[in-house]
C-alpha cells in the first residue's frame, strides 16, 4: 500500500469495555406540516454510482475543512448538541438493551489479539489477571476511527494537517482521546437486506448510497442531523452461508463510496457497519470511503459491529432508532479504539 494513498498507524492498546443505548424511529410526515428541527427531508440523491472523476472531487464537494474552525477535534460529531442528545434519548422506549461489539477473544480466534492470562498465589491470596493486547483496526474487532486514521491521496489528515503528525510515539493531532466524553446520539438501523428481500450483501453488489434513503421511505424515516448511520450489510448470515470465506480486504462484502453523499447531505454524525468497505476496482484510493470520510468529511468511521440481534429487534418492534453511545478508550495520539456500543429499545 503506498503510503501517498494512505496510512495506517496502529499502536497496541489494552482491551476496554463501553456502554450505549437504543429506540423507535421518527416517522415521515404525510402532511405539509413544517418539519421539526432537526430534521432533514428526503431529497433524492444521485441514482448511479459515481465515477471515479467524480469521486476525486468529494474532496471539495464533501470537505468540511474549516468548517468548525482551523482547530476543530470533533469534525461531524459537531452536529450533536445537547439539544440532539435531549431528543435521542426520547428512543428508550421498551427498555432492553443490545450489545453491538464482537468478542475479544484468544489468539486462535484472532489473528490480531495477542492475550496472556496468569494468576498470581493461591488460595485466599490468589489473583487472576490478563495481559490483552489488540491492534485497533482491521477486519475483526468492533471500533472506531480516529480523524487520523486516514490520510487523503494527497498526504492529508483533516483540515489539511500534515500526515507527518502521525509518529511512532503517537498522532500530534486528532488523537482518540479528543473523543473522551463519548459520542451520544440517535441512531438509524438501515437494514439493507430487509431492503433487498435477502439474508445479506453478497460480495459483488455493495450497498449504495440511494439504498439508504430507499430504505427511509419504505420504513417511514427521516433523517435528522446528528445521527449515526448504522447500515446492516448481514454480516453474521454471510459467513453461516459461505463458510470459510476469506474476511480480507478485497474479498468480502460492504460499502460502495456512494454513501458518502448520503451522509454529507444529511448531515450525519458517524458512519457504522457490520461490514466496511466493498471490493474496489474502480477508484483511485484505495480504500475511497476511509480516504474521504476521515481526512475530508472529519467523519468518524464505526466497523465490524454485530447486528444481528439489533435487526432481528428492530424487524419484530417495527422500529429502527435507537439512543447509542460510544466511548473510545483515551489513548493519547491513538489512531482509534475498540468499542462496545450499546443500543436500548
Amino acid at each position: 500500500m503506498k503510503r501517498s494513498e494512505f496510512l495506517h498507524w496502529t499502536g497496541l492498546i489494552a482491551f476496554m469495555g463501553l456502554n450505549a443505548s437504543c429506540k423507535p424511529a421518527t416517522k415521515l410526515s404525510n402532511n405539509s406540516k413544517p418539519l421539526k428541527p432537526g430534521l432533514i427531508a428526503l431529497k433524492g440523491i444521485k441514482r448511479t454510482p459515481p465515477t471515479d472523476e467524480e469521486y476525486l472531487d468529494y474532496s471539495k464537494r464533501f470537505s468540511n475543512w474549516g468548517r468548525w474552525g482551523e482547530n476543530d477535534k470533533l469534525g461531524t460529531l459537531n452536529f450533536i448538541d445537547s439539544d440532539t442528545v435531549l431528543i435521542a434519548q426520547k428512543s428508550i422506549r421498551l427498555g432492553r438493551s443490545i450489545s453491538l461489539g464482537r468478542p475479544i477473544a484468544n489468539a486462535g480466534f484472532s489473528m490480531r489479539i495477542n492475550r496472556n492470562s496468569f494468576k498470581w498465589g493461591e488460595g485466599k491470596i490468589g489473583v487472576a489477571s490478563d495481559k490483552i493486547s489488540v491492534i485497533a483496526h482491521g477486519y475483526t474487532e468492533t471500533h472506531i476511527d480516529a480523524l487520523n486514521h486516514a490520510i487523503s491521496i494527497d498526504g492529508k489528515l483533516y483540515n489539511g494537517l500534515p500526515e507527518s503528525d502521525i509518529t511512532e510515539q503517537g498522532a500530534k493531532s486528532h488523537g482518540i482521546e479528543n473523543w473522551r466524553d463519548g459520542i451520544v446520539t440517535r441512531g438509524i438501523l438501515y437494514d439493507i437486506p430487509k431492503l433487498r428481500g435477502s439474508t445479506f450483501i453478497p460480495l459483488d453488489r455493495p450497498v449504495q448510497g440511494w439504498e439508504l434513503e430507499d430504505f427511509a421511505r419504505q420504513e417511514n424515516i427521516q433523517p435528522r442531523r446528528g445521527d449515526a448511520v448504522i447500515i446492516n450489510c448481514g454480516r453474521n448470515a454471510y459467513f453461516y452461508s459461505n463458510p470459510g470465506a476469506p474476511n480480507t480486504n478485497g474479498n468480502k462484502p460492504g460499502l460502495h463510496p456512494s454513501v458518502l453523499e448520503f451522509l454529507f447531505s444529511y448531515d450525519s454524525a458517524l458512519l457504522g457497519s457490520d461490514f466496511d468497505e466493498a471490493p474496489n476496482k474502480v477508484y483511485s484510493a484505495i480504500y475511497p470511503i476511509h480516504s474521504i470520510s476521515n481526512p475530508f468529511m472529519g467523519l468518524p468511521t464505526l466497523w465490524n459491529l454485530d447486528l444481528e440481534k439489533l435487526a432481528e429487534a428492530c424487524n419484530k418492534y417495527k422500529t429502527w432508532e435507537f439512543f447509542i453511545v460510544i466511548a473510545p478508550l483515551i489513548v493519547i495520539g491513538g489512531t482509534g479504539s475498540v468499542v462496545n456500543p450499546i443500543v436500548v429499545l
